[in-house]
């Protein structure tokens, strides 16, 4: 006879809620980079993820578009190697089923010059099986630039 009890097992790693819709998956994202829980985020996202944001890469060559979990959490290295991140909070959410867009309030400290960068980020995303498949990030990346760069630019 075999033992079928599995109460001295220990417990199976909470994965990503397979039925979680849009919603739910984008606050906890949100919330796992709010804390600096990298692998909470990661077991958010899908191994096969589309992931661009929109700016210019000459200034900003972290960004872009990124495809698959580790091309992404490379670009957030890169990111946290030169930014600290002080806020990042959602303030506007509207979802739907398997689809989310968001504004998020932003505050990111540049780590080479000490200065304070602020924006609103717009933020459209897709979940599957409660992973994140497909992002697409925007904001003013002209006035990000200013502030990253320390001064106006005129034309």
């Amino acid at each position: 006879m075999t033992n079928t009890d599995r109460s001295s097992a220990p417990p199976a790693s909470p994965g990503p809620d397979r039925s979680a819709p849009a919603r739910a998956v984008v606050m906890a994202i949100q919330d796992a980079f709010a804390k600096a829980d990298y692998a909470r985020m990661a077991a958010l996202y899908d191994d096969e993820i589309d992931w661009l944001f929109h700016g210019p890469v000459s200034i900003f060559p972290e960004i872009g578009h990124r495809h698959g979990k580790v091309a992404v959490f490379r670009a957030f290295e890169a990111l946290n190697t030169l930014y600290r991140f002080d806020r990042y909070v959602m303030d506007q959410l509207v979802a739907e089923a398997d689809w989310a867009a968001g504004i998020a309030d932003v505050t990111m400290t540049q780590r080479a010059s000490g200065r304070t960068i602020q924006c609103r980020i717009a933020s459209f995303h897709r979940v599957r099986d409660g992973r994140l498949i497909h992002y697409r990030g925007f904001n003013d990346s002209f006035d990000a630039v200013e502030q990253v760069l320390g001064r106006i630019i005129t034309p």
